[in-house]
């Protein structure tokens, strides 16, 4: 095997384990409530504290990664990965898990931005294209996998086994990026800390608001402390973000016009997703599915993303992103109609609902992603994927955060 190939296997890991966490978990909801008599909003926390950290420390990985190094800090995203697992594996209560999803969350940050740099350093121009497309079939075979392997593992064995399965992983990742991967050069990067430290209180005040503000009452003092605390620290960001000259997050992305709608696209669109969390604890609680029935019907209900990306790909770069966008978007409201409407009792029953779900995101996000990129200086590529990234995750903590709102 030659050695950019071996190089591309060996941040496999890291992919696997990210990917695979995002629909693993989702299965395991209803048994991780009943066995620590959690309450709903509690249950919630122990998703989004995960997808709000990553959010929050996204941009923060990237400039490491430059500074110290691609292969170090993938490898020390990999071990707190790992540690976090392990802690919430051994979770005796449901603020433990909390925290240890967390520190998760903290560990993906650090993964994710330094991942992509690397495969682009093992590949030349010529094959980029065909490594970052191999990259993307596999992680969506882990995305794929991970609900009937949360639901196996929840059923068979334990719950606590999908977050002790990433412990061999980060290991033998470790083990090979050391192998294969050569260290990374550092470039000097200039750390905006007073930008990190606005958009850190920004965005919890933000999620905290939407989860909590129905709880504690909207004109609560609490909620009004949050308000305050949001608004002041938004202000300052915007504030600071215009004078720096290293900003924490570029503004000036976003005077590219598709770069801004795309941004809002991405953003709807994985909002809407954050959905697929609560579908699964409706199986569960309200159909009453075993662990294994939710995870096999998710399985096959994602399958779509695997072909679907390549094909939303090859539509955009035929005739432009408006077409994949637009079925994307039809399939989406095709599948609300269908989901809101016809779900019963039935194990399949749902299945051509969820089908159309899979598609619409697929044919989504290929085209805006690239479109993206596309829109900007290449110079300004990788801040461009970082924000994005992060509008991303801030988007998908919204989207739990709101739907948890109305549930409680």
């Amino acid at each position: 095997m030659s050695k950019k190939w071996a190089g591309l296997l060996a941040i496999m890991p890291s992919i696997g384990m990210v990917f695979v966490d995002q629909s693993i978990l989702p299965v395991a909801l209803p048994t991780i409530q009943k066995h620590f008599g959690a309450s709903n909003m509690a249950l919630w926390w122990s998703v989004n504290s995960y997808i709000l950290v990553s959010a929050v420390f996204l941009l923060v990985g990237g400039k490491l990664s430059d500074h110290f190094g691609y292969r170090k800090i993938l490898s020390i995203g990999m071990v707190i990965f790992a540690c976090a697992s392990a802690l919430c594996g051994i979770s005796m209560n449901i603020l433990w898990l909390i925290l240890s999803r967390a520190l998760q969350g903290i560990g993906e940050a650090l993964m994710l931005p330094a991942s992509f740099p690397l495969i682009m350093s093992l590949f030349s121009k010529q094959e980029r294209g065909k490594a970052v497309g191999i990259n993307t079939s596999i992680s969506s075979l882990f995305l794929i996998f991970g609900p009937i392997i949360g639901g196996y593992f929840t059923q068979s064995l334990s719950w606590r086994w999908i977050f002790w399965i990433n412990i061999p992983i980060s290991i033998l990742g470790i083990l090979l990026l050391h192998r294969f991967i050569e260290r990374s050069a550092k470039v000097e990067q200039k750390f905006d800390l007073w930008g990190f430290v606005f958009f850190l209180f920004s965005s919890c005040s933000l999620i905290t608001l939407i989860m909590q503000g129905g709880v504690w009452g909207w004109l609560s003092i609490h909620t009004l402390i949050f308000f305050a605390i949001f608004f002041t620290a938004t202000f300052l960001l915007l504030l600071r973000e215009k004078k720096s000259p290293h900003p924490f997050i570029d503004l000036a992305l976003f005077r590219h016009p598709v770069y801004t709608a795309v941004s809002l696209t991405v953003s709807v669109t994985t909002f809407v997703l954050m959905i697929n969390v609560y579908r699964v604890v409706y199986f569960q609680n309200v159909l009453h599915w075993s662990p294994t029935e939710s995870g096999v019907v998710l399985f096959f209900s994602t399958v779509p993303i695997l072909f679907m990306s390549p094909i939303g790909g090859w539509l955009a770069d035929k005739s432009g992103p408006k077409i994949p966008l637009s079925i994307g978007f039809i399939s989406l409201i095709f599948s609300f109609f269908r989901l809101a409407f016809f779900v019963q009792f039935s194990l399949w029953m749902p299945f051509l609902g969820l089908i159309a779900f899979s598609m619409g995101i697929a044919l989504i996000f290929t085209p805006s992603y690239s479109s993206a990129m596309n829109a900007v200086p290449i110079i300004k590529a990788g801040s461009a994927f970082g924000v994005l990234s992060t509008i991303r995750s801030l988007a998908s903590s919204m989207g739990i955060a709101a739907i948890a709102d109305q549930l409680i």
